[in-house]
């Protein structure tokens, strides 16, 4: 019988097994700022990061880690800025012109569930969103932040390639236990990142991708086996096509 690795391993059954924790990864929204993630644990994620496939081995990603003092100044700004109604501007477009019926359904339940659900905020109710919106600027209190750049030449192969390198970045923090989520809106503020950290940190010739906001959940929550929340996915076989022997098992 073939199993995926780690289930059933050892024969101690405590072991998830790497489909497991693909499953149950999802993001936090509530990370303890108090609570400091060590550095070696960041650099033993992006040190496996670094083995995902990329074309030609090129590796075009760049990450910045953002802790601390930086971290907090980096934070105040962008919540000046959103606070003022400076939103920034998308420096990729993240969204087709017009989404297939499955993209659409995927999107609004999403949206469905996130706020109307969850948080209990109407569709109309703009005010409320947006506020909800606001804790990406706050990082979700993670003390950590990740900056994911390409060349400002990329390609749509090179944007395959860090999005591979951002899911194993993604996992690994899962199997830590650790807590976090992409950021896409932070790339809204890249030259007002650049200003508050430097060129060293955000070069001219780099292109932010998004964020990754990395810390330990609240309360002591183990991600791994006690979901913060995890949207609904589309089917598999909404999003499968079999082309096989009818006799294949």
């Amino acid at each position: 019988q073939w199993v995926a690795a780690g289930e059933g391993a050892g024969g101690d059954g405590q072991d998830p097994g790497l489909l497991a924790l693909i499953q149950s990864r999802h993001g936090s929204h509530s990370l303890d700022p108090a609570l400091p993630v060590p550095k070696d644990v960041i650099a033993a994620i992006l040190a496996a990061a670094r083995n995902v496939p990329s074309t030609n081995n090129s590796q075009p990603w760049c990450v910045t880690v953002i802790q601390g003092e930086a971290r907090d100044r980096l934070s105040q700004r962008m919540l000046e800025e959103f606070d003022g109604g400076k939103d920034g501007g998308q420096t990729y477009k993240k969204y087709s012109a017009k989404n297939t019926p499955l993209m659409q359904k995927g999107k609004d339940t999403y949206g469905f569930e996130l706020y109307e659900q969850r948080y209990g905020l109407d569709r109309d109710d703009k005010v409320g969103r947006r506020l909800k919106y606001r804790h990406n600027y706050e990082l979700w209190g993670g003390p950590v932040l990740l900056l994911l750049n390409l060349p400002k030449n990329a390609v749509a192969g090179t944007y395959i390639d860090v999005g591979s390198y951002m899911y194993a970045i993604l996992l690994g923090m899962h199997a830590y236990g650790l807590g976090g989520k992409p950021l896409g809106s932070v790339a809204k503020y890249t030259d007002t990142i650049r200003e508050v950290l430097g060129a060293a940190a955000m070069p001219e010739d780099e292109h932010l991708i998004c964020g990754i906001c990395i810390g330990w959940p609240t309360g002591g929550r183990d991600p791994r086996t006690t979901p913060d929340w995890h949207p609904s996915r589309l089917g598999l076989d909404e999003t499968t096509r079999w082309v096989v022997d009818a006799a294949w098992a």
